[in-house]
């Protein structure tokens, strides 16, 4: 009974991030998650028809591309989730306009700073 309490009783090494309404819990010295949204619907474009928090980049962009398949478009957002008192800062990273299955080439559009 006292293992199970001193565990209970030690910090946590994640902290619980909320972006548009979902939720991801991180390490503590996680620096940036990756916000991705998927647009696949033609009718609705501004309907977000899939969207992850994640934090590995690669991660972000293949489930984009694999999402895209078919067509629409979708991009990644950074946002800075170090622990800190102010706000968070948030950073599109691009967007890319499907569908991506070969042979289409992959249209990856930067966002100009």
């Amino acid at each position: 009974m006292d293992a199970l309490t001193s565990r209970q009783a030690q910090p946590t090494d994640k902290v619980a991030v909320e972006i548009n309404g979902m939720l991801i819990n991180v390490p503590k010295n996680t620096t940036n998650v990756y916000l991705v949204q998927a647009h696949v619907n033609p009718t609705k474009p501004e309907h977000v028809s899939g969207s992850i928090l994640t934090t590995d980049l690669m991660f972000a962009w293949t489930w984009l591309i694999e999402a895209l398949a078919e067509g629409g478009w979708g991009e990644v957002v950074a946002f800075d989730v170090a622990i800190k008192k102010c706000p968070r800062w948030c950073r599109n990273l691009g967007r890319i306009d499907g569908p991506t299955k070969y042979p289409n080439p992959l249209r990856h559009t930067p966002v100009e700073p």
